[in-house]
This record gives C-alpha cells, structure tokens and sequence, in this order.
C-alpha cells in the first residue's frame, strides 16, 4: 500500500505558552521537576479497561 503525505499541507503547532527545555541534564532535571512538582486542579484518573487490547498486552495486563 503507498502512502503519500504533501508536505505542504502539515501543520505544526506553534504554541507561546509551553515551557522548552534544553536537551542536557540540566534542562532533564528541570522538566522532571517541573512534571513533579506542578500543581494540577483536576485530578487524573486512567483505567486500564480504557486501553486497547494490544496497549494491555504490552504492558503485560492481557
């Protein structure tokens, strides 16, 4: 099967309000920290029964 992608018609986002990082240990701690230690108001609740059967075979839960 081919597949064809114009180039011209891909968008990135271009976003002002995301943080960047650079890439060295440095910019690695700082995301970790900033993954950690921010405050969210709502709380994240993920269940397994809501992913697809082949991601429950990859993590091992069949």
């Amino acid at each position: 099967m081919a597949q064809v992608l114009d180039a011209n018609t891909v968008l990135s986002p271009i976003s002002k309000d995301s943080k960047t990082y650079s890439v060295n240990i440095k910019g690695l701690i700082a995301h970790l920290l900033d993954i950690l230690f921010t405050d969210r108001p709502e709380h994240r609740t993920h269940y397994a029964s809501d992913l697809s059967g082949h991601m429950r075979k990859d993590i091992g839960l069949y």
